[in-house]
């Protein structure tokens, strides 16, 4: 009841130390196993990570805005994956349903019809209050979403 755990302490319980496992692994499974290996190698040879450190503007100026920073981001997101990808993608954020005992996590789904409205509007160009409001339409949906999923209200779980 008071998240410790239940039980008396014992002091005969002896662990024995950990020993290595040997594996009969099929000569065709190490084949396998091996090109694999180096298929994901060669795929993490092929990133590229650039880092732009942001200090224009951090959560404070979004939270002086009456928008939630997470759901700020998460609509920012969508926006760099349609400029970059010339597409939508159905992402989701964790959440966890705390107000639960034993809470779990819920999903939240960030591409919603609000946010692909947003990213439009700003990918057309148009008005800068026009983008401006239906950007705090999208953070609105999903600090909303996030808020249902919170409470045991979510759709995917």
């Amino acid at each position: 009841e008071d998240g410790n755990c239940l039980g008396q302490e014992r002091d005969d319980m002896i662990l024995t130390p950990p020993s290595r496992l040997r594996w009969d692994i099929p000569p065709a499974a190490v084949d396998l196993i091996n090109q694999a290996r180096t298929l994901s190698l060669n795929r993490a040879d092929d990133l590229d990570l650039h880092i732009l450190k942001h200090d224009a503007y951090g959560k404070g100026f979004i939270k002086k805005c009456k928008m939630s920073p997470d759901a700020y981001i998460q609509v920012a997101l969508q926006l760099a994956y349609f400029k970059n990808q010339s597409k939508f993608s159905l992402t989701y954020e964790s959440s966890m349903t705390r107000l639960f005992r034993s809470g779990r996590t819920e999903t939240v789904r960030s591409c919603t019809s609000e946010s692909c409205a947003f990213v439009k509007a700003v990918m057309s160009k148009a008005p800068k209050e026009e983008c401006i409001e239906l950007m705090r339409t999208a953070v609105n949906r999903h600090t909303d979403l996030f808020r249902e999923s919170m409470c045991g209200l979510g759709i995917d779980r």
